[in-house]
């Protein structure tokens, strides 16, 4: 029987990368990841975007973890954290109130992540989201603005 963070584990291992950093193990981090962004059995694999894909080279991290409403009903629902590696491990900084879907080209610059992510534009129906929203991250005091 698989417990909830080895069932966590397995699900990271196979889809939590994005770009290069497939090539590497980050499975490590989904008991941390579970427990912050609260992944349960069942729910999709969180989506991993850090500063370099070799877990012990990389120093933040940026995790989405989109999953269906608890409540019920059809909404789908999104935590996001941001992580960085200590002498001791990885430590979850904090929640980020990053918006939106599809995140992507995510970039890490000394104090910020910039990011990319799809938002409903003014015409779009609720089903398809088309608006490209740029995002800045501060990853001191976890501050997040839109840059457009």
């Amino acid at each position: 029987m698989l417990t909830r963070g080895t069932l966590a584990g397995l699900l990271l291992a196979f889809s939590l990368f994005s770009g290069s950093a497939l090539a590497q193990d980050w499975s490590f981090i989904s008991p941390l990841t579970a427990q912050v962004l609260d992944v349960r059995p069942g729910d999709s694999a969180p989506i991993l975007f850090s500063d370099n894909p070799d877990p012990g080279v990389a120093e933040t991290a940026v995790i989405f973890h989109y999953f269906d409403n608890r409540g019920g009903g059809n909404a789908l629902m999104l935590n996001v954290g941001l992580f960085k590696r200590k002498p001791d491990g990885w430590h979850s900084i904090g929640p980020v109130e990053v918006y939106g879907s599809n995140p992507r080209e995510a970039n890490f610059y000394p104090g910020q992540v910039r990011l990319k992510a799809t938002m409903p534009g003014p015409n779009d129906p609720r089903c398809c989201p088309t608006l490209t929203v740029d995002w800045v991250v501060d990853t001191e005091t976890l501050q997040v603005w839109r840059l457009n």
